[in-house]
C-alpha cells in the first residue's frame, strides 16, 4: 500500500508541477517530450474502449462520491477504502481490491490553468508521464499501450502503459481532468499477468471504474 501511495503522489505531483509551470512559461519552454511509443494494432483498437469501458451489473457496484471536490466513480462492491495516515493532497482516496496488487486512487490538487488543453495534447501528457517513469529507480522498461481523449466540459485524457521494474511488471491506467482550476488524477494499477488475463476480470473492473470517473464542470 505504501508503494501505491507513493506512486500516486509522484504522478500527481509531476502533473501538478508541469501544469503550474504552463501559466508562467511559453509552450517552447516546456520540457522536450520523449519520443512517442509505437502502439500495437491491439492497443490501437482498444483506444475507444478506454473511454467507454464495459457495462457492469449495477448490483455489484459501489460508488465513491465526493461532493466537496465534485467527483464520483463506480467500483466493485467487494473493494475496500484504505485511508492514508498522512494527507498529501487537497483530496485523496484509495480503493483496494481483494486481489493482491490491484487498486486505484484519486487525488485532487489546485493548479493555475483551466483545462487539459492548456496543459497539452494527450500525446504530450503521455510522453511526460512515461519520461518520469523512466527516471524512477529500478525501472527497466516503460511502454505506452493505449491513449484516449474525451472532449467536453470538462475533458479527460486516459493513458494506459506498462512498467517493468525490479519490483515486478505492472499496468497503469490513468485518467486526468482539470476543472475549476483543480487537477484530478485517477490511477488504477495491476500486475500485468492479472490485467491481461481476461478470465481474471481485472481489466474489465479497472476499465469500468476509469470509464465511470466523472468530474463536475
Amino acid at each position: 500500500m505504501q508503494l501505491f501511495e507513493s506512486l500516486t503522489s509522484r504522478r500527481s505531483a509531476m502533473l501538478l508541477a508541469v501544469a503550474a509551470s504552463t501559466c508562467r512559461l511559453p509552450t517552447t519552454a516546456w520540457p522536450v517530450p520523449c519520443a512517442s511509443a509505437q502502439l500495437s494494432d491491439s492497443a490501437t483498437n482498444s483506444l475507444s474502449k478506454l473511454s467507454t469501458g464495459v457495462l457492469a451489473d449495477a448490483s455489484q457496484l459501489a460508488e465513491l462520491d465526493d461532493p466537496a471536490f465534485g467527483y464520483r466513480l463506480s467500483y466493485p462492491s467487494g473493494w475496500e477504502s484504505k485511508p492514508k495516515p498522512v494527507k498529501t493532497h487537497a483530496a485523496e482516496a484509495i480503493l483496494q481490491s481483494p486481489r493482491r496488487g490491484v487498486s486505484l486512487g484519486v487525488t485532487v490538487d489546485p493548479v493555475k490553468i483551466d483545462s487539459l488543453e492548456q496543459f497539452g495534447t494527450p500525446e504530450q501528457v503521455a510522453d511526460r508521464v512515461l519520461a518520469v517513469e523512466e527516471t524512477r529507480d529500478g525501472v527497466l522498461d516503460v511502454q505506452l499501450r493505449a491513449i484516449s481523449e474525451e472532449s467536453g466540459q470538462p475533458s479527460y485524457y486516459t493513458i494506459e502503459y506498462f512498467v517493468e521494474s525490479t519490483r515486478g511488471k505492472k499496468v497503469y491506467l490513468c485518467k486526468y481532468c482539470i476543472a475549476r482550476r483543480r487537477l484530478y488524477v485517477l490511477q488504477a494499477q495491476a500486475k500485468v499477468d492479472d490485467y491481461d488475463d481476461k478470465a481474471s476480470g481485472v481489466q474489465e473492473q479497472l476499465r469500468n471504474a476509469v470509464a465511470s470517473f466523472r468530474v463536475a464542470a
